[in-house]
């Protein structure tokens, strides 16, 4: 099968803010000299790091600001990134986590992640396929987690949204007959970025503990995937161990591994 071929494509970046997804623009922009749009709420942060794209690469790069926890937040995107650009393909990266006990006072917060991490997601695959399949090429590239395939306690709703996600796009990696849509998805496990801090996670492993990947790492991994059409990617030997150990074993004692390495520090 032969390997897309990024240089001059438009690319959308969603999560572009900070984190895997800053990394992801950076390496497009830099090895597969591609062309972006950048997509998060702070627009300061996007106008920034597209300027220093531009300046270090020579790169086009616009900037979207879109807020992909409400509800109109994915087709508004989609509208502007289209109206704008010939979209070759879209990096649904954007994600958000909770780390702590499963709480009804949480709802809004659980709401807001699941909008992000799978509604929106969701549309914007949905959005993408039929613009790409209408100009008879593109790619999708679903970024999920590890958490995917097996409960994570005390980050329970994360874990619950990202297998919706991982079953959603496997199942359209299925449906799709079209060869010139490619659809994958990419599962990282943790990643040393904003997002363990803001959640608390590295009150439980310090964001230079070996249970967090590189975000530049990843992202060479997450291009590499969607630049060699791989389906599904799971990146790195211990996430790939996890994995098959979660096949291998009864759930409950999947669970009970998880909760052990997962149970919050302020929790006796």
């Amino acid at each position: 099968m032969a390997k897309l071929k990024l240089e001059n494509r438009w690319i959308l970046v969603t999560g572009a803010s900070s984190g895997l997804g800053r990394q992801i623009a950076y390496r497009l922009a830099e090895f597969e000299r591609a062309n972006l749009i950048l997509a998060a709420r702070r627009q300061e942060l996007l106008e920034r790091i597209g300027r220093d794209i531009q300046r270090r690469y020579q790169r086009q790069v616009r900037s979207i600001k879109v807020d992909l926890s409400r509800e109109s937040g994915a087709r508004d995107l989609f509208a502007a990134a289209t109206a704008e650009c010939s979209v070759f393909a879209v990096i649904n990266n954007a994600g958000m986590t909770s780390y702590q006990s499963t709480s009804s006072r949480l709802l809004e917060e659980y709401r807001q992640i699941f909008h992000i991490n799978y509604h929106s997601l969701m549309k914007l695959t949905l959005f993408f396929y039929d613009y790409f399949r209408d100009r008879g090429e593109g790619a999708i590239l679903n970024v999920t987690s590890a958490a995917a395939f097996m409960p994570i306690p005390y980050q329970n709703v994360y874990a619950a949204s990202k297998h919706a996600a991982q079953a959603f796009t496997e199942g359209l990696i299925a449906e799709n007959q079209n060869r010139n849509v490619f659809i994958s998805t990419f599962a990282p496990g943790g990643i040393a970025t904003e997002m363990i801090r803001k959640a608390g996670l590295d009150k439980k492993y310090k964001l230079n503990s070996i249970y967090y990947m590189k975000p530049r790492t990843v992202a060479r991994r997450a291009i590499k995937c969607l630049k060699f059409k791989r389906h599904i990617k799971i990146p790195g030997m211990g996430n790939k161990v996890v994995y098959f150990l979660t096949r291998l074993f009864p759930r409950r004692w999947v669970v009970q591994v998880a909760s052990y390495f997962y149970k919050h520090p302020d929790i006796s």
